[in-house]
């Protein structure tokens, strides 16, 4: 009987637009625009301009970079574009780490070469989603434990297997495709709040395409490169409790139904999101004044707070990670938002003054849909008086698949990122032809002007 590998490229090469749940095709159409979104705030970033000199001088000119600067090879594009929708960390999450970020691009740019219209494109993403969302859940620890980064690890295989329904492989060479990619993944915790997480989420799209193409011009992987006992799963496991037989989820059950996408109403690691929601509650209901908290005790899950590295940020890239940032911002801006996220802002003394009264109280235990997650986040603010004030619990945050903002919130987050890049009746027409992804004739019909 064939293993995890082989049936996971029969599924991927076999999948149409046609065998997709209706649900399923809405959640990839707001993963495009949030994606898409993020890409225009982050394109002006230093790294953007260090990866294009490096990766794209002279490229072929298959597919649009940054969406409106120029061209390159379909691979090299996916790397810059995804490296800028992740620069500033406000990309949608899910399945550990960040979707859309990697296969947006990613079929965005194999999809204009292709000449692929929406439908195959929406198709080629939830190929993608399916694979990352089988292949992280046989694991019954979290990869980011171990120093993983899931997003860029288990994104190159999902970036592979996009690439290869798009190149519309069998799944011969899809299987191969994904083999190649599991000797392309990986991605360190430990760079996280450095330029070097968004690229390493831009090597996964790059490599994920990389790895269709030699299989298509057939190169050759291990039949069994990802259930082997010296294969991705295994090599990855944090305590080598890993599931690797049984049939696929992905295409059955859709993994893509069960967990969706969560839109980053902050421009943070995800891991902070409840604790902000909860601390703008308490500060708007209690009317906070910064000058009167003593203390802020933020209660997060262990893997939270590991993702958290900088008590003391002095950057924007490093305030990001910072639990200390998060809530000194939230109490003194009254909110988190792209404005925020400036080196002098985080530098300034309202900020600095308030990180030594942050403190992280690490909750034992996990959500049983989320176990990265506590079960729950909170905070409790104690004031100078000696009074302590409590959060309610929040378990899933605004923009949370479960609790989900509407179509007009996520609009204005698209035209706040796009803001004067395109012409407000452009920007308006990119936003509706995103709407009606389905029904765009070809990828590069979302270039025109």
């Amino acid at each position: 009987m064939d293993g995890l590998t082989q049936r996971l490229g029969a599924f991927v090469s076999g999948l149409e637009f046609g065998a997709l749940p209706g649900a399923a095709v809405e959640t990839v159409k707001r993963g495009a625009i949030d994606c898409l979104a993020a890409l225009f705030a982050g394109r002006d970033e230093p790294l953007i301009a260090t990866l294009r000199a490096a990766s794209c001088p002279g490229a072929a000119h298959e597919a649009q970079l940054l969406f409106d600067r120029g061209r390159a090879a379909a691979p090299d594009a996916a790397l810059v574009n995804a490296a800028a929708a992740h620069a500033l960390d406000y990309d949608d999450t899910a399945l550990d780490g960040h979707p859309s970020v990697v296969l947006v691009p990613v079929v965005l740019a194999e999809g204009e070469r292709a000449g692929a219209g929406g439908a195959r494109m929406i198709a080629a993403y939830v190929a993608g989603y399916e694979t990352w969302a089988e292949l992280v859940g046989r694991d019954a620890d979290k990869h980011h434990g171990k120093g993983w980064h899931p997003t860029a690890v288990f994104g190159t295989l999902a970036a592979a297997a996009a690439g290869a329904n798009l190149r519309r492989l069998d799944a011969g060479r899809t299987a191969a495709a994904l083999g190649i990619a599991a000797s392309m993944a990986g991605g360190l915790v430990a760079n996280f709040g450095s330029m070097t997480k968004p690229f390493q989420v831009g090597r996964a799209a790059q490599n994920g395409l990389l790895a269709a193409r030699l299989a298509e011009a057939g190169m050759s992987a291990s039949p069994d490169a990802l259930e082997h006992s010296g294969g991705l799963l295994q090599a990855l496991s944090p305590r080598g409790r890993v599931r690797i037989d049984g049939a696929l989820s992905a295409g059955r059950d859709w993994h893509i139904l069960r967990h969706g996408l969560n839109v980053k109403r902050y421009p943070v690691c995800y891991a902070l999101h409840r604790s902000i929601d909860a601390l703008l509650g308490l500060a708007a209901e209690q009317r906070l004044a910064p000058g009167e908290v003593q203390e802020i005790e933020v209660r997060i899950g262990r893997l939270q707070a590991g993702m958290l590295r900088h008590s003391r940020p002095q950057t924007a890239l490093d305030a990001k990670f910072s639990a200390q940032f998060a809530m000194a911002c939230a109490l003194v801006a009254g909110r988190v938002g792209l404005e925020e996220l400036d080196d002098a802002f985080v530098r300034s003394t309202a900020i600095q003054s308030l990180l030594p009264k942050v403190r992280v109280a690490v909750v034992e235990g996990a959500d049983p849909d989320e176990p990265l997650f506590a079960p729950q986040d909170s905070v409790a603010v104690k004031l100078a008086d000696g009074a302590v004030l409590e959060s309610e619990p929040v378990r899933h945050a605004r923009g949370h698949a479960r609790n989900p903002i509407g179509l007009d919130e996520l609009r204005a987050k698209f035209e706040t990122c796009v803001g004067g890049a395109l012409a407000p009746a452009r920007r308006e027409r990119l936003f509706e032809a995103l709407l009606r992804l389905e029904a765009l004739p070809a990828a590069a019909e979302l270039y025109r002007p």
